[in-house]
């Protein structure tokens, strides 16, 4: 999925990308409802709707000791003001771990098959942030 288009459909959010952004190996209508659910999620914390930001990147990750497997991603952040704790972390391999966001961001997440997804508290902010595969160039 070439991400462009999806977040000039949001710039009524404070929007961040890389000047060349990944295409994501990733279902857009899942992917559009997750955004829905994190940005409905970032507003009941207190955060105005200009101010949430949709931050995009690319990543690469290359080495054995982390949460999701090395190779290339996407990630895709919602960040806001207020209460974002507890911070969690999950991924689809480990059945043990949660998303105590929502029942709805977390189905969210399974339907679009997000890798590793994880929370960030901090003072008076917060995000999630989610890993979606690069897709692989035909």
């Amino acid at each position: 999925m070439d991400l462009g288009p999806l977040l000039r459909a949001h710039s009524y959010l404070r929007v961040e990308r890389p000047p060349e952004l990944w295409r994501a190996e990733v279902d857009d209508v899942a992917l559009i409802r997750l955004l829905g659910e994190t940005i409905a999620f970032a507003l009941g914390r207190g955060t105005e709707l200009g101010d949430v930001g949709l931050l995009a990147a690319n990543v690469t990750v290359d080495h054995d000791d982390a949460p999701v497997p090395t190779g290339d991603y996407v990630t895709l952040s919602i960040e806001g003001v207020g209460d974002w704790s507890p911070e969690v972390s999950w991924t689809p391999d480990d059945p043990d771990t949660v998303v105590v966001l929502t029942d709805d961001i977390t189905a969210a997440i399974r339907a679009a098959d997000v890798r590793w997804a994880y929370t960030r508290a901090f003072e008076q902010t917060g995000s999630i942030t989610l890993f979606v595969p690069r897709a692989v160039d035909e």
